[in-house]
């Protein structure tokens, strides 16, 4: 499939995205939300005023940046009746945080942004007494910044020229606007304010200079789809970009005189606009890197690299290379990878991480020169050695490169047609992980992968695109990259890898480059946590004496199947969290946070950890939050949201109390289970919950209502979802079966959870939700006036413990032949293939058939961590001699330090003279 279907899924909810934000469902409760922040970011070291854009904005708005340098202040209105004839002067709360009023759609603060800030990309949100919003990009730049002046919808031309759609205009007269005027080196922040409108700016340049237009839209949370083209004094287009990454624009061109250009920004197809439809454009003859060569590095090992671009200072000319048609520079410099262990695991570059490349471990470089800073690239870090792809040679499987596995290679579509064949020596039964990522990195290319041997006879290969996804609309992570191969050296020999790319004949050249990794299995995962919202952007505020929730998802790697255990840190006073477990092969998993009635008003980040236990020791992964950037109107089915990673994981605590809680009444909880013999049984829990496969747990669950005028309506109980069809998820609630409304008069509901009879051993958290609809006033000037709003309280998860069936597979070794020979010693091996990463020791004992009069066998042990024991078989000279039919051997294997889990075996002997 086509690297930009995978694309496209996400970038065509961003025409849906403006309907879902700009009509708030009309029955949720008041919650802050910004569509827009403009300008989209400042010049380090001055004071701008920003506008935001938005729902929910009133009841004392403030800005809160992941950068705690950058401040802000709420500019008041001089004449607050001429503004808003309803609103009140009265200003209450930090920061003058005005209280009272309408839902605002709109709110000015005074941005200072200190000189020391670096620059980059930062998150803004709004905080109100209804909590605190989704973010937007904030970026902090090292030039001069102007916004847009309207009217600039004209070029001022000398003569005729095309006509809007294709270029400058018509002839100006004394009534046309002209051209806003700039200077080289400038940003200036525009809106595309309506389908039709065009922005022109105008500068001048000297012959020779390289200018490049840079127009930021996507990469800074924007709807915009711009177009820029510029023009010379005559109205002759020198040059045009769309879509350079995803919806963002670069122009490229050298100028062939002194004189004036013009640079034209409008909307492609002229089919959107407004206030979301926002962009940055930067003008000038700043560096500006394209690719860095190889895209990955070891951490904490200074490295060489290239970097690939242009007005790169020193830069040398790269011959053959080139970016959308224009040549590209070199340069070489050395990166400092972070080496604390943290940092490592984390992905820190701050421009737009989408689903695909969010899983990755990487951080941000940026050139830095006195003509100002380049863009920001991300560069990859991996533990595995890295094998640089050499420039030409390995096109024919005749001449593949070899490689020195366990590796990992840096590799680049560089030419038309280009593909790359590499080789290595394998012995038979060797098993390793090949894994191609391509989209992951950033990269334009759709690549395939093929495995064969040294007679180029297939072997292995992707059929597509890997279709495993985090989540099918939240946090849709597939990409057109291949799924990673499982291979097994059939036989020992040379194993050619191929490398190839479905559109090598138009996509190749510095920025498609790629990873192949070749290693045995490194069993890890990485988790993303986000606000419990599946259509809209949204974070978590928990209300006094009630609870929220997150998402969390666990991608996991090379054959990881255990439980992730998930805990919340740095939360505030009065707020908990009860672990939450994500199963076995399961991919989602529900946080709930609980605040106190006494929990105070609260805004600032935490952190969510989440921990397994890899190899018998413990891995630690820092969740990495994300958020809906654009949502999707009425939880239409199918459609991906527009996902980013965030800066940092922001939570809420507001003191207005919550409509209702949930809570299991645990002390009555039933198991329904079966005895030794096959029998059904009922059991009362007590303590930790252990449930066997096939067992059915069933809970009371009640319903406390803080308000009994609140009830109104009927209650809705349901299972959080731990993947996509709850029907064969390990543990359900009501077999994944949607549970009928809880009437308005009844405030207790038993629920059954199910183990299915295939589920694997491990810890699971079933997180129940209660939703119904209650009367809220929006405005606090009218609350008298009130409309519907759904309101969700969750019970506290219900951990459960699945014991296995089994932990190993026996297999048993006995005397050669099978053979015991009276008077004499004999040994037995027992080896055990453990199962579902169980490293404890197994107590052997070997039980023999009633003929077996005269030979003796000891108990043994299979020590931690060991996977065989040899026991001696004792035969007295006086044994009975003959067959011994059915010699069952015990490996019992304790857990949790009271459940003996047994597996045995069985075979023959024979006692002879």
């Amino acid at each position: 499939m086509r690297r930009t279907l995978s694309r496209a899924a996400a970038l065509a909810a961003l025409t849906l995205g403006s309907v879902a934000l700009a009509q708030q469902p009309p029955v949720s409760l008041p919650a802050p939300r910004i569509a827009s922040a403009f300008p989209a970011g400042a010049q380090a070291g001055t004071t701008i005023e920003v506008t935001v854009n938005g729902t929910d904005l009133d009841d004392g708005p403030e800005l809160h940046f992941s950068h705690p340098g950058i401040k802000a202040e709420v500019i008041v209105p001089t004449d607050p009746k001429a503004a808003d004839p309803k609103a009140k002067t009265e200003m209450k709360g930090k920061g003058g945080r005005k209280k009272g009023g309408p839902p605002l759609a709109a709110v000015k603060f005074k941005v200072t942004v200190p000189a020391d800030v670096p620059v980059g990309q930062y998150d803004v949100r709004a905080i109100n007494g209804h909590g605190v919003s989704n973010p937007r990009a904030f970026v902090v730049g090292d030039r001069p910044e102007v916004d847009e002046q309207e009217p600039n919808d004209e070029a001022q031309s000398p003569e005729p020229t095309m006509s809007l759609a294709g270029g400058l205009g018509a002839m100006p007269n004394k009534n046309v606007p002209r051209a806003q005027r700039i200077e080289l080196g400038t940003t200036i922040n525009g809106t595309i304010a309506t389908p039709t409108d065009v922005d022109y700016m105008v500068f001048s340049g000297k012959a020779g200079q390289r200018v490049l237009a840079s127009c930021l839209a996507s990469s800074i949370d924007s709807r915009a789809r711009p177009l820029v083209e510029i023009y010379d004094p005559a109205g002759k287009r020198l040059g045009l970009n769309r879509n350079y990454h995803d919806t963002d624009a670069l122009v490229d061109i050298t100028l062939p005189a002194d004189g004036d250009y013009y640079v034209r920004v409008s909307e492609f197809a002229y089919q959107q606009g407004g206030p979301d439809y926002f962009y940055r454009l930067t003008v000038g003859t700043g560096p500006w890197v394209d690719a860095v060569f190889p895209p990955v590095v070891n951490p904490g090992k200074p490295t060489q690299v290239t970097l690939y671009g242009r007005n790169l200072p020193g830069g040398k000319p790269a011959p053959g290379m080139a970016v959308d048609g224009r040549p590209v520079e070199t340069l070489t410099v050395t990166v400092t990878p972070p080496a604390d262990p943290a940092a490592r695991h984390r992905m820190s570059f701050h421009g737009r991480v989408a689903p695909p490349m969010g899983l990755q471990d990487g951080f941000e470089y940026r050139l830095v020169t006195p003509n100002g800073s380049s863009n920001a690239v991300p560069l990859f870090l991996t533990d595995a050695k890295i094998h640089v792809e050499k420039e030409a040679g390995n096109d024919k499987y005749e001449t593949a490169e070899e490689i020195p596995v366990p590796c990992e290679v840096a590799g680049r579509i560089d030419r038309r047609y280009d593909r790359d064949f590499y080789s290595f020596a394998a012995k038979k039964g060797e098993v390793y992980y090949v894994e191609l990522l391509a989209e992951r990195i950033g990269s334009l290319t759709d690549l395939y992968l093929r495995i064969r041997d040294d007679k180029n006879k297939e072997l292995a290969g992707d059929p597509d695109d890997d279709i495993e996804s985090l989540h099918p609309v939240t946090f849709f992570s597939r990409s057109s990259d291949p799924p990673v191969v499982k291979f097994t050296a059939p036989a020992d020999g040379k194993v050619l890898i191929l490398v190839g790319s479905n559109d090598a004949n138009v996509s190749y050249g510095p920025r498609c480059a790629y990873r192949l990794r070749v290693t045995p299995a490194a069993p890890d995962f990485r988790a993303v946590v986000m606000a419990r919202s599946h259509d809209q952007p949204a974070t978590v505020v928990a209300q006094a004496d009630g609870e929220a929730a997150y998402d969390v998802f666990v991608h996991r790697t090379d054959g990881f199947t255990g439980t992730v255990v998930v805990t919340a840190e740095n939360l505030p006073p009065g707020v908990t969290a009860a672990p939450a477990f994500v199963g076995s092969t399961v991919k989602w998993g529900t946080l709930v946070l609980s605040a106190s009635a006494g929990a105070k008003e609260f805004t600032g980040p935490i952190t969510v950890k989440c921990t397994a236990t890899i190899g018998g020791k413990p891995v630690v992964r820092e969740a990495r939050p994300a958020t809906i950037t654009w949502g999707i109107p009425g939880q239409q089915q199918n459609i991906a949201t527009v996902t980013r990673l965030d800066r940092e994981l922001i939570f809420a605590v507001r003191t207005e109390r919550a409509a209702f809680r949930l809570t299991t009444d645990l002390a009555n909880a039933k198991i329904k289970t079966k005895d030794k013999d096959g029998k059904e049984k009922e059991d009362k829990v007590a303590g930790e919950i252990f449930l066997k496969p096939g067992d059915k747990l069933t809970v009371p669950v009640k319903i406390v209502w803080q308000e009994k005028e609140a009830r109104a309506n009927p209650l809705n109980i349901s299972a959080e979802a731990t993947q996509q069809n709850m029907q064969n998820a390990p543990v359900s609630v009501n077999n994944g079966q949607p549970m009928p409304p809880l009437a308005k008069d009844k405030n207790e509901s038993p629920v059954t959870i199910d183990v299915k009879t295939t589920a694997p051993p491990g810890s699971y958290a079933v997180a129940l939700r209660g939703e119904t609809q209650i009367q809220v006033a929006r405005d606090p000037a009218q609350k008298d006036k009130k409309t519907p709003a759904n309101v969700e309280a969750y019970a506290l998860p219900i951990a459960i413990t699945v014991l296995p069936l089994t932990l190993a597979k026996v297999t048993v070794t006995p005397p050669a032949n099978n053979q015991l020979k009276l008077g004499t010693t004999a040994e037995l091996t027992v080896k055990v293939d453990r199962q579902f990463d169980y490293a404890g020791e197994f107590a052997v004992t070997v039980t023999l058939p009633k003929e077996a009069a005269g030979v003796t066998v000891k108990p043994a042990t299979i020590p931690a961590g060991k996977d065989e024991v040899k026991i001696p078989i004792e035969v007295a000279k006086d044994a009975k001699v003959g067959g011994l039919s059915n010699v069952i051997v015990h490996a019992v294997a304790t857990v949790h330090g009271k459940f003996p889990i047994t597996q045995e075996t069985k075979f023959n002997l024979n006692v002879a003279k």
